[in-house]
């Protein structure tokens, strides 16, 4: 595989592994001081949220505790219960207004329910008889038994958001109502959140569907949207990187407070990787850039003094194998390797249009040699055929004389093959149109009887060059069939005619040849001496070509014989 690489390739490549070691030690120490500062930054953004947490869990255990300490006195046990009078209510709700009074900015509810969420007692006296049992805080009491914080809602004992606190009432170990007390938000935050951000760390609340309940509008901003915070929460990740709505990139650490209804999240902001590597590392930096700049000079220079001068040379080479004419006259001087090789192609140049000369001039003679044989064949063929028709006007009887016909047509077919090769710049190849036209005009002519009417020939036969081994059989067999339509009687036919018609189709030849004379004795072929040989030599020839022959009447009159055979590859013009 190496050797498929270019030169330049190969000097970058060799350049790059020797600023290799240079390059990963700074890498290292690059790599190091980013984790460093990272593992620094994560592990602030932890400490804040987890200072969060723990503050959380501080006022979540008062709470508790206060609640503990309310719902056992006897008046709010009483008022959760169906017996209770109008003297444990009222009890109830001035024992709730002294607590509320106790901690103003802490809470700013309380209530009691009995088992069907019914309230039957609260610090905001409208509230009685109104039903919680709607409320996830109250399922959940229902369900646990135990104490439990539920998410932010609106409530509606007051006009602020809360988070609802509940213990439950039981009475022999069965749920009997909910004690519950709603903690402010504003309270919460306040208990929770650091009053001011230390090292840029911001830390706010969130809700399970990632909504802000607390911290300053600066903290909000650095949050990304809740539903990427959601999505985290979904997700149980609790570090991850986002980009605030700010716009900023930050790391945030995501922390649930009790019941997983609340989540504290601290961000700090988090520079880019490639930022971080310009700050941290300015040797990794240096290095790269010497590396860059190495590469450069490498690239272009050998582009300069190798690229070019072998792309000249290789356009010349071009320009010789194509046998276009040339000088090597490169525009800058080169350096002595590269000239020495321009020398080398240069004289290789000459002695290829001194070789290609040679050759010219020997395939002349091979041209002019072949057309000579092709042209002295042709006239031998016709000397024979010409004695041929000698010798048949001496002969009397006409069965005799129509077999020296016949030869003298199979004669004449080869002499007019021979004509066609010599005439074209291929010696393998004949025109197959023009060979069947001219073979049958030929025939037509000495076929001529003036006893009988002459007919007419409609040749249609397809353009393609066809070889000696397809041209010789194809036209005996035209000879053979369109000589034996000559001697049928046309005398009483309106219009006589012989119709051939050649067709290729997927690799195959399909010749036609009929003609609508009147035929002797009832067969296409004539039965007697010489209709049974020309039968045999056409079916000979059709299995020379590889395909078969039918000879049928034809509709009207006539004879129809149709010739199928596959088209052999023939060789390549030699022109």
């Amino acid at each position: 595989m190496l050797a498929r690489w270019s030169l330049r390739t190969k000097l970058a490549l060799l350049v790059t592994a020797v600023f290799l070691p240079v390059l990963g030690v700074a890498a290292w120490q690059a790599d190091n001081e980013m984790r460093l500062a990272e593992r620094q930054r994560s592990e602030a953004v932890a400490t804040a949220v987890e200072l969060a947490v723990s503050r959380h869990s501080v006022l979540i255990e008062g709470t508790r505790r206060l609640l503990v300490a309310a719902c056992s006195d006897a008046a709010v046990m009483k008022s959760a219960s169906g017996e209770a009078t109008q003297s444990d209510i009222t009890g109830c709700e001035v024992y709730f207004a002294r607590i509320l009074q106790a901690f103003p900015g802490e809470y700013s509810s309380m209530l009691v329910t009995d088992d069907r969420g019914v309230a039957r007692c609260s610090s905001t006296v409208t509230v009685v008889g109104m039903g919680f049992s709607d409320r996830e805080i109250f399922r959940q009491i229902r369900d646990t038994k135990a104490f439990s914080i539920g998410a932010q809602i609106a409530s509606r004992v007051t006009a602020l958001s809360i988070t609802p606190a509940a213990l439950p009432i039981l009475r022999n170990g069965e749920f009997g109502g909910m004690c519950a007390i709603g903690i402010s938000l504003g309270n919460l935050a306040d208990r929770v959140l650091p009053v001011q951000a230390e090292g840029g760390i911001a830390v706010a609340l969130v809700d399970r569907a990632g909504a802000s309940i607390g911290g300053t509008a600066d903290m909000v901003r650095a949050l990304p949207v809740a539903v990427r915070i959601a999505a985290a929460i979904v997700g149980g990740q609790t570090d991850f990187r986002d980009y605030g709505q700010d716009g900023r990139l930050y790391a945030f650490s995501l922390r649930p407070l009790a019941g997983n209804t609340i989540f504290a999240i601290a961000a700090a902001p988090a520079a880019d990787d490639l930022l971080s590597l310009a700050r941290g590392g300015g040797g990794f930096l240096l290095v790269m850039l010497a590396l860059i700049l190495s590469l450069l000079a490498v690239w272009f220079g050998a582009d300069r003094w190798c690229v070019r001068p072998l792309r000249y040379i290789r356009d010349f080479a071009g320009k010789v194998a194509r046998g276009e004419p040339g000088t090597f006259a490169p525009s800058r001087p080169w350096t002595p390797e590269l000239a020495s090789v321009g020398e080398g192609v240069t004289e290789m140049a000459e002695a290829i249009t001194s070789r290609e000369a040679e050759l010219r001039v020997g395939l002349e003679q091979r041209d002019h040699m072949l057309r000579e044989i092709h042209h002295r064949v042709k006239n031998n063929l016709q000397m024979i055929s010409s004695l041929l028709n000698l010798q048949a006007g001496e002969i009397r009887s006409p069965r005799i004389r129509r077999f020296f016909g016949d030869a003298q047509n199979r004669v004449l077919t080869l002499s007019i093959l021979h004509r066609h090769l010599y005439e074209r710049t291929s010696w393998a190849l004949v025109d197959f149109q023009r060979f069947i036209s001219d073979l049958v005009r030929q025939i037509s002519v000495g076929g001529v009887n003036d006893s009988r009417l002459t007919p007419r020939f409609h040749i249609r036969a397809p353009i393609m060059a066809v070889g000696p081994d397809t041209a010789i059989p194809v036209g005996l067999i035209v000879t053979e069939v369109v000589s034996a339509a000559l001697d049928h009687d046309f005398r009483d036919v309106a219009t006589p005619e012989i119709r051939i018609e050649a067709a290729e189709s997927e690799d195959q030849v399909t010749f036609v040849i009929e003609d609508n004379g009147l035929e002797k004795g009832g067969a296409p072929v004539r039965s007697d001496g010489r209709g049974v040989f020309g039968l045999t030599l056409i079916r000979g020839l059709a299995m020379q070509l590889g395909g078969e022959v039918t000879i049928s009447p034809r509709d009207g009159g006539g004879t129809r014989v149709v010739l199928t055979f596959p088209m052999a590859k023939e060789p390549a013009s030699d022109a």
